[in-house]
This record gives C-alpha cells, sequence and structure tokens, in this order.
C-alpha cells in the first residue's frame, strides 16, 4: 500500500536532487546556481506532499509540489510509475486550498492578480536549510 503525507525535513535532499534532475542537461550545465537558486526558491513557496511505502515511510516513491492551489510539479520513481501514484499525489497536493476560507494561509497580491503564498507556509524554511 502506498501513503501520502507531508514532506519533512528528511526528504529535502531527494525532492531537490530529484527536481533539478528533470531540468535538461543544456540548461543544468549552462546556470547551475542559479537554477539551483530557483528550484530552491519554489521549493520553499510550495506546499509539498510525498508518496511513500505505508510500511516504510523513509523510502520515498514519489511527491508533487503545489503553489496557491496550483501543482506545478509531480515527481514518481521510474519503478513506481503507471500505479496512480502521481494522479493520488497531484489530488492529494491541492486538496483543502480555499483561499476565500478565514486563516487560509494564503492571500491576494496587491493588484489581485494572482493568490500568492502568505509567508511562513509549510515548507519554508524546510528547503532553505538545505541550501
Amino acid at each position: 500500500m502506498i501513503a501520502l503525507r507531508e514532506a519533512r525535513e528528511s526528504d529535502a535532499a531527494y525532492v531537490a536532487a530529484t527536481a533539478l534532475h528533470q531540468v535538461p542537461r543544456f540548461v543544468r550545465a549552462v546556470e547551475r546556481e542559479e537554477l539551483a537558486l530557483c528550484v530552491r526558491a519554489l521549493l520553499n513557496a510550495s506546499r509539498i506532499v510525498v508518496a511513500c511505502a505505508e510500511d516504510d515511510p523513509d523510502t520515498l516513491l514519489g511527491w508533487a509540489a503545489s503553489i496557491a492551489g496550483v501543482a506545478w510539479f509531480v515527481f514518481v520513481a521510474r519503478d513506481a510509475r503507471r500505479n496512480g501514484i502521481g494522479a493520488r499525489l497531484r489530488l492529494e497536493v491541492v486538496r483543502d486550498h480555499h483561499p476565500a476560507r478565514s486563516g487560509s494561509p494564503h492571500r491576494r497580491s496587491h493588484d489581485g492578480d494572482a493568490d500568492l503564498p502568505r509567508g511562513g507556509g509549510d515548507a519554508l524554511g524546510l528547503w532553505s536549510r538545505h541550501s
């Protein structure tokens, strides 16, 4: 069975490495440090949900990231693909996003064009400690 859970600090290296690995080689080679900063900034602003074996929560099978209720990245390990894990991750990472609800972790931007995460979200600090 597969379990889904919020990412924790021990997942940071795996998530960052798999995110960077998905970028085309020619982009990675040109501006590796700038790319790593961009990926880190996206992860800092994101809600991250990981998939793991129910009996082994430390072995990750995949993960998904969302900002303001929009999934922007889903990764599933090659050996775990074609089992519906990606679809489950995508649905879970955007679940419970209600910006209009009181006490929401999101706010409207000053011009009203975007729903942006408010500082202090779940992933903030988690990924920045692994820079």
